[in-house]
């Protein structure tokens, strides 16, 4: 999953890097990211949570002005139909 929060202390390289500390000290993220003014946090929801995300961000001093999480799923991509379940058959 990934979570994008904004909070105004991705305006100060000093919050910013704190802040990237702190998200990667949590189990379950992946990887942190921030771009446009915005934290894009990959997270494994069966480790963590966005409430969690959300409080080691405040936990620090900071604001969150907003949070939003995509739909993505956990887990490996599983793949389905004949295809993927049996090797091809030659017709003799």
């Amino acid at each position: 999953m990934v979570a994008r929060i904004e909070s105004d202390a991705v305006e100060s390289s000093t919050h910013e890097k704190a802040i990237t500390d702190a998200l990667n000290a949590i189990d379950g993220v992946q990887e942190v990211r921030i771009e446009n003014r915005a934290i894009y946090v990959t997270y494994d929801p069966l480790r963590t949570t966005e409430k969690k995300i959300e409080e080691s961000i405040r936990a620090g001093g900071n604001s969150v002005t907003s949070a939003t999480t995509d739909s993505e799923t956990p887990g490996p991509v599983i793949a389905t139909g004949h295809a993927a379940t049996q090797e091809p058959t030659t017709h003799d």
